[in-house]
């Protein structure tokens, strides 16, 4: 991995760029040693390290600021992240591929000997199986009726139950009309267990043995019933959902560079000066534009007084009436534009995160090269920024920047 980085001139490749060659290239580089092999720890933690600092700028001889948690980048970015692979759950979910080919693979060379050896072990809570004619399925203590096992879903029952470990051919008896269950039982049931009883025998009657054809392991995470390594590592990293606007982030026409910044200022961990004074420097808290307020991610996009006049400027050419929201991510979140039409859709969505951008390459021009601020150079900027970004996605669109203000302001 570091020869493969070793050829990059990443100090020329922005952000947007890094992402990509992480997803297409880094991340995939120790997938077969990963689908074979259980990664120690160590390696697991320098080759994480590694995409970290080609993600954020740094290495050996120098040190970047890694603004979002690695826990983080490794979400979905439906859930607010990059959807950078974590290597420790990809390794779970390539390794348990494995069991899936056990159950399923049974006449190959390898499995009889696995199982001829070792034997083989029934059941677990990631696979539904479907009743045959081989006996390979518990009929308490498997998942193959609902999502649980019948010994978790009716644990009184499975208290008085004859045989504990019997199998789903043992209780189902044939008959002219098909077959029915019939399990065993110590005692007569009392009449307050006719109500689980009942339930019971609902839930057993809605399966039937498939006649002449074997057990078999369904996969629950996919419509078809296969496994794959895709729906695990998904099943894995999935918590709590997290209400994040990433279709405004990522589903928009712009620059991935755009978007990435939009993704940091959403989760408000740009570098701006309450941020670096977050991180121990010692520095005085002045916006850089107004000279007038303390400088943070949501006061620099959206309430500084020099950035307002983009806002009224962008206001103005759509002919919409807007009140800003308190913070970034609530104005990306409710940033729909239904009301713009179809036509102007694209660039409506466009907009905030060209605005994001205008404003803080401004921003730092203004800190790092000491240069004045012209508010007419601003708005020229936005305008400019936006038109380049949007054109292409525009079929039949305008030719010149006069053409593109003049289009956005048509109804």
């Amino acid at each position: 991995m570091r020869k493969k980085l070793a050829r990059w001139k990443s100090q020329y490749i922005s952000k947007g760029g890094r992402i990509t060659l992480i997803w297409s290239t880094l991340a995939n580089m120790p997938i077969y040693f990963m689908s074979m092999l259980s990664m120690p720890r160590k390696v697991r933690l320098r080759l994480e390290r590694i995409q970290r600092e080609f993600l954020w700028g740094g290495g050996a001889l120098e040190r970047k600021i890694h603004l979002v948690k690695w826990e983080l980048v490794c979400l979905e970015k439906d859930n607010g992240g990059l959807g950078v692979k974590s290597l420790s759950i990809l390794n779970k979910a390539l390794l348990c591929k494995w069991s899936w080919r056990f159950a399923m693979e049974r006449e190959a060379f390898w499995n009889q000997v696995i199982r001829g050896k070792y034997g083989e072990e029934q059941g677990d809570g990631v696979q539904r199986k479907q009743g045959g004619r081989r006996m390979v399925i518990k009929f308490w203590k498997d998942i193959w009726c609902g999502d649980e096992p019948l010994c978790v879903s009716f644990p009184s029952l499975f208290a008085l139950a004859v045989s504990k470990d019997a199998w789903v051919k043992d209780v189902w008896r044939c008959n002219e009309g098909g077959g029915s269950w019939s399990p065993l039982f110590s005692r007569p049931f009392n009449d307050w267990e006719l109500e689980e009883v009942c339930s019971f025998f609902v839930a057993l009657n809605r399966k039937q043995i498939q006649q002449g054809v074997d057990d078999r392991v369904i996969w629950r995470e996919t419509k078809c019933g296969m496994f794959s390594v895709k729906s695990l590592y998904k099943s894995l990293v999935s918590g709590h959902p997290i209400s994040f606007p990433s279709s405004a982030i990522w589903k928009v026409t712009v620059q991935p560079k755009v978007s990435f910044f939009g993704w940091v200022a959403t989760w408000g961990k740009a570098l701006t000066l309450d941020q670096l004074q977050r991180r121990g420097w010692a520095l005085a808290n002045r916006c850089y534009l107004c000279q007038k307020h303390e400088e943070s991610i949501d006061h620099i996009l959206l309430h500084c007084e020099k950035v307002r006049t983009l806002w009224v400027l962008l206001y103005s050419m759509f002919g919409v009436q807007w009140v800003l929201p308190a913070t970034v991510k609530e104005t990306l979140s409710g940033w729909n534009g239904s009301f713009v039409g179809k036509k102007r859709k694209g660039v409506w969505k466009a907009s905030p995160l060209c605005l994001f951008w205008t404003v803080w390459k401004t921003r730092n021009k203004v800190a790092f090269e000491e240069k004045e601020l012209s508010i007419q150079r601003l708005k020229a900027s936005f305008v400019y920024f936006l038109w380049s970004e949007t054109k292409r996605s525009i079929k039949d669109g305008p030719s010149t920047l006069v053409d593109f203000v003049g289009w956005v302001a048509s109804r």
